[in-house]
């Protein structure tokens, strides 16, 4: 395998934010309507800690496995307890009603701080339980586990009542469709720190597929690598990256234009296919998204994943070019030596397109939402590569056919 080991630092750089934003995109005006949002209905419950504790990973399914992909610091966890344990006002947790599994819970907003009161008050294999630090008003309680004020004669009445401390939830049932959910969650984040939905994919979809798209991806070092993050990502972008190939792959004629309910339904196909024909094809589909990836490095170095303009990359990731780049360099006829061969020519005929194709430049700087943008940048750069190695790609007719759809 081919190394860019020279260019290492240019990728371990503080990450800076993508050349596209899809983080959360809105469902469309003809998923939802009055109509669709007549059943819904919400109220209120309030939660004590303690009972909160039993239900997190149980009722609460936020799934173990994503909390390797901590978003808080020790620091902001600290203050969060702090507020439970003085009694402050702190914001309300919003859930929604899982109508196929009675008793469940869908956390929409304030996984964070379920997670920062299970880890120290309820810790185990899938929380890792930490200790106070840099708080306000009781200063005292530094470097303090739960289990310590617990066992301290002149503190344990704090751990008395961080369990006793209630907190406002409200809980959404009726909401029929999952784009209600989603329309929700993005209102919510709102004016806060732009969250992928793919968290919300995998707690609407949990099953086994999900579950492997987040750990795989979590694994990969040559997903954070194109990405520009130094390791996993607690708002999932890696593990959406890798859905996206998955997807593209499998079923890239079938796209319709809608990003969201595309990549919710390859959560399905996804079972479906770890079902029918075993992880080892999944892990196969894996590989190869990353040989693409390292094909990208072996031909634009850290360049790769780059929108080329005005004769200088733009130093944004640009989730496009991803696709662009992954659909065509992962396509079977093409094998690495093939690729170092001709890789100047790739990268000058990359290059030319970003320049000099108007169509092909509109296409990278729009987001995934029209089945003529994504079918015209990997038609475009698949027929260039083409002209290069002499080969007859198989991505080529299949973006043809989506063109098609387009027209």
């Amino acid at each position: 395998m081919t190394t860019h080991e020279d260019d290492t630092s240019a990728l371990a750089v503080d990450e800076v934010p993508d050349d596209i934003d899809e983080s959360v995109e809105s469902p469309s005006p003809a998923e939802l309507n009055a109509e669709t949002l007549s059943g819904l209905v919400s109220y209120t419950l309030d939660w004590s800690v303690q009972s909160l504790l039993e239900r997190i990973g149980k009722t609460f399914d936020i799934n173990p496995s994503f909390q390797r992909r901590d978003a808080w610091s020790n620091d902001r966890k600290s203050l969060y307890i702090e507020s439970l344990l003085l009694g402050l006002p702190v914001p309300q947790i919003v859930l929604a009603e899982d109508p196929s599994a009675k008793g469940r819970f869908i956390v929409l907003d304030g996984k964070q701080r379920l997670v920062t009161m299970k880890q120290f008050a309820s810790p185990d294999e899938n929380f890792k339980s930490f200790k106070l630090k840099g708080l306000q008003f009781v200063s005292e309680l530094n470097n303090m586990s739960y289990e310590n004020l617990q066992e301290s004669p002149i503190y344990s009445e704090y751990a008395d009542g961080f369990l006793a401390q209630p907190i406002r939830t409200i809980v959404i049932r009726n909401w029929g469709s999952p784009a209600v959910l989603y329309n929700i969650f993005v209102r919510l984040n709102q004016g806060s720190l732009s969250l992928s939905p793919q968290e919300l994919r995998q707690a609407l979809y949990p099953n086994d597929f999900t579950r492997w798209i987040n750990t795989r991806s979590a694994q990969s070092n040559l997903i954070h690598e194109a990405r520009r993050i130094k390791a996993e990502d607690f708002r999932m972008r890696d593990a959406e990256m890798l859905l996206r190939f998955i997807a593209f792959k499998q079923s890239l004629e079938e796209y319709s234009g809608n990003l969201r309910q595309f990549l919710d339904a390859a959560c399905g196909v996804g079972q479906t296919t770890l079902e029918g024909r075993g992880e080892w094809y999944l892990e196969k589909l894996a590989s190869t998204c990353e040989q693409a990836i390292q094909r990208t490095f072996t031909i634009f170095r850290n360049n790769a994943f780059l929108r080329f303009e005005e004769n200088i990359y733009n130093r944004r990731f640009n989730i496009a070019v991803f696709d662009v780049m992954t659909a065509v360099l992962s396509d079977p006829l093409l094998d690495d030596r093939l690729i170092e061969e001709h890789a100047a020519e790739i990268e000058d005929a990359y290059k030319d397109l970003c320049l000099n194709d108007s169509e092909f430049q509109s296409a990278l700087k729009a987001s995934t939402k029209t089945i003529k943008a994504t079918a015209s940048r990997i038609l475009k750069f698949s027929e260039r590569v083409e002209a290069i190695t002499g080969k007859t790609l198989e991505v080529t007719s299949r973006a043809i056919a989506l063109a098609l759809k387009a027209n």
